[in-house]
């Protein structure tokens, strides 16, 4: 359902053939479609600690499966020396304590996640989802924290296997952290507020460069840099040292010209390489699964099912034997890999369900309803309209009442309802 969206679910089974889809309606009625959505969960709701327990979690709900696609996202990555972090939001419109507001942000209002990726591909190696301000305060920052806690298992790897370079916005970076960083062998790169503490004395001046200027000064292993672009950037960085790898970027002028600007290494480096979690949410989020709910958890279900589909194809694109595959084509793989050989109807070829692509509209004494069938296929061509032998007995579409139940094995093999043969078959194809 993801890559076919339709207004509503009943329509995935509707049997108008604008609407209907094959695949989805022969593995399973809609009833029971509903009803598993329905009685979804992923953990026991009876053993739910108290929210006075020291064992109480936030995401019990959805604890099991977090964990687990958490482990798989780990367990199947490729390595890669360049790596971002940033925030991903899940969107949730109804009533939870863990819910934020980003203004900025395509999604405004949701669940805030922070995300380690690759900057290449895109894949996510791990994630964290905010649960709201932490009731145990630390002097330690909010950004800083969730960096630490999203490179905790790279510190091994780092030291060990090869050099790690991550980038991050402004919300997360300041001197103390990349100086952490770089003591834990891990090399890293980001933009930096004003106001943040340890800057040197560069910062506190109001000297105007002119575009493509920059000035730089080097603390212990961490460099800073004031770069004038359209607008002024500061950078820290303990990956790149400012005299060293000299670049220039071209910027399109006011008459449509482009003009060629110097440009530190590190700050083309960090654009490169920042765009991983953006690039991870771009794809997520083109054929999504997610659909809209009142259970605050099962949106983050969907968000779990839609990461575990991204990361496979990523996986997947990365294997050069494979045949090449576009998204789309991958989805489509997986979900007729999921469903093939499963069926809960048994019917013959080519028969299809009841129309359901409109509600039944009741008659005036209220006392029977007529299941509604497209005009343009009901009163076109009657003459094909033929009585057709069904495999087993169903409630006439014309006749049949809660009061008084009519049932018969013959359908119309057009339209695809049962009728009696006398007379509601007639009755049914003739206008007024």
């Amino acid at each position: 359902m993801g890559y076919n969206i339709l207004p509503s679910i009943d329509l995935y089974w509707s049997s108008d053939p604008g609407f209907r889809v094959d695949e989805i309606a022969e593995t399973m009625t809609v009833k029971r479609f509903k009803k598993i959505l329905r009685n979804l969960h992923v953990n026991d709701n009876t053993q739910i600690p108290d929210k006075t327990s020291e064992n109480y979690d936030k995401l019990y709900k959805i604890r099991p499966l977090l964990d687990l696609i958490t482990q798989a996202c780990q367990k199947n990555a490729k390595d890669s020396s360049s790596q971002s972090i940033d925030e991903s939001m899940i969107l949730f419109k109804g009533r939870s304590s863990m819910k934020q507001y980003m203004p900025l942000k395509p999604i405004k209002r949701g669940y805030k996640v922070w995300c380690r990726c690759d900057s290449k591909t895109g894949y996510l190696y791990e994630f964290y989802i905010y649960t709201g301000k932490s009731k145990t305060g630390t002097e330690e920052g909010l950004g800083s924290k969730v960096v630490k806690m999203l490179t905790e298992k790279l510190i091994n790897k780092a030291l060990e296997e090869y050099h790690i370079i991550i980038t991050f916005d402004n919300f997360f970076c300041d001197y103390t952290l990349m100086q952490y960083l770089y003591e834990n062998g891990i090399y890293a790169t980001g933009t930096v507020r004003r106001h943040r503490k340890h800057l040197p004395v560069l910062v506190k001046t109001n000297q105007k460069l002119a575009k493509g200027q920059y000035k730089w000064r080097v603390k212990g292993n961490v460099s800073f840099l004031v770069w004038q672009d359209t607008k002024e950037v500061l950078l820290l960085s303990n990956a790149f040292h400012p005299k060293v790898g000299k670049t220039t970027v071209l910027r399109t002028q006011k008459d449509g010209t482009k003009q060629e600007i110097n440009c530190p290494l590190a700050i083309k480096e960090y654009t490169k390489r920042m765009g991983g979690v953006d690039h991870f949410d771009q794809i997520k989020s083109t054929y999504s699964v997610g659909r809209r709910s009142r259970r605050w958890w099962v949106r983050m279900f969907f968000f779990l099912l839609d990461t575990s589909i991204t990361n496979a194809y990523l996986l997947y694109c990365q294997n050069k034997n494979a045949t090449k595959l576009s998204n789309l084509e991958f989805r489509v793989s997986v979900a007729r890999g999921l469903i093939s050989g499963f069926s809960s109807r048994k019917r013959r070829s080519g028969s299809l369900v009841n129309y359901i692509c409109r509600k039944k509209i009741a008659s005036e004494n209220r006392q029977k309803a007529v299941h509604v069938v497209a005009e343009e296929v009901r009163f076109t061509n009657v003459g094909d309209h033929m009585p057709v032998e069904s495999p087993s007995y169903k409630r006439c579409r014309m006749c049949s009442t809660k009061e008084k139940d009519k049932r018969s094995k013959v359908i119309c093999e057009k339209c695809k309802v049962p009728l009696c043969i006398t007379p509601c078959f007639t009755a049914f194809h003739r206008k007024g």
